[in-house]
């Protein structure tokens, strides 16, 4: 009987000791930094104009167009 009872907990620590032993799973993330954005813009030749007369004040602005390369 005293057999059958060390034997039963002897089974158990070496039980216990194997689930206890097991690597964690660990993870790696690597961070790779993104390339620079680089933004393309040219000047316009006059881009805005401003008229003075005797009705007033007018200003004229022409759009820019703006290109946004990766």
């Amino acid at each position: 009987m005293k057999k059958i009872i060390g034997f039963f907990v002897l089974a158990f620590v070496l039980t216990a000791l194997a689930i206890s032993c097991r690597p964690e799973a660990k993870k790696e993330v690597i961070i790779v930094p993104s390339k620079p954005v680089i933004i393309v813009k040219e000047p316009a030749e006059k881009s805005t104009t401003i008229t003075l007369d005797k009705n007033g004040v007018k200003v004229e602005a022409k759009k820019v167009d703006v290109t946004v390369k990766n």
